[in-house]
């Protein structure tokens, strides 16, 4: 018995081992590759020659953001089969993950890049129109950034709904509507909810930090240097008393 558990303990070992190694360096996983721009982009699949204006799509919403340096790099790793996406992500359902505290990789699921979207199955990508891959891959991008900026422990000393919240805006480069977006939330639309913004909608956030930036006249440099409480973001995203 007590040699029959040592050898379960031994395959679990050898299993987790494979996997961190597996985080920290997960080129060998995906059988191409290519250079497009400030990306280098990895898959498990061919990739499409359309991957090129996708990211160039996505190089031109990043730089609408202050925080972008034209020096940056980035790796994306496209995982069309779903356990690369689980073993990389612990996730089976993200439109896509930043690992920003060891590797700053950034992880998508399955991809048509020539129709420009993310491939959920049967659901709905909820605000699919404001949301195709090239914004995917510049909201992930944008946590790279961020990282970079603020520290790998960013998460720790900043408030979610700013750091999802301001790469949405950047992801989504102006393709915003802030008066619909105040309207929706002060007649508690769902797509504004709190339950909708921890689920990966983040229109709640953005207009949170966009309102802030409109009536504080604060960068995102300086909301990311003295957050201001959640409550007062709310409060300048529902607008004027």
């Amino acid at each position: 018995m007590l040699v029959s558990l040592r050898k379960i303990a031994l395959a679990f070992g050898c299993v987790a081992a494979i996997a961190a190694a597996a985080l920290l360096y997960a080129q060998p996983l995906f059988a191409h590759s290519g250079e497009y721009g400030a990306f280098t982009v990895y898959s498990d699949r061919p990739i499409d020659p359309a991957m090129e204006r996708v990211i160039a799509d996505a190089e031109r919403r990043l730089r609408t953001s202050e925080l972008y340096r034209p020096e940056e790099k980035f790796r994306l790793f496209v995982c069309n089969e779903r356990w690369r996406l689980f073993l990389l992500t612990r996730s089976m359902s993200v439109g896509g993950k930043t690992d920003v505290l060891f590797t700053r990789n950034i992880y998508l699921r399955e991809a048509d890049a020539s129709a420009n979207r993310v491939l959920i199955g049967d659901a709905v990508l909820a605000d699919a129109q404001a949301r195709p891959l090239s914004y995917f891959v510049a909201h992930e991008a944008a946590h790279v950034i961020q990282s970079r900026r603020f520290g790998r422990f960013m998460a720790l000393r900043h408030p979610r709904w700013l750091i999802e919240g301001h790469a949405d805006l950047v992801a989504k480069a102006g393709d915003f509507d802030p008066a619909l977006n105040r309207k929706l939330l002060n007649e508690g639309h769902p797509d504004l909810a709190e339950e909708y913004a921890r689920t990966g909608l983040y229109r709640r956030y953005h207009l949170m930090v966009l309102s802030l930036m409109q009536v504080s006249g604060l960068t995102p440099a300086q909301l990311f240097d003295a957050p201001p409480p959640e409550s007062v973001a709310l409060r300048a995203a529902s607008g004027p008393d």
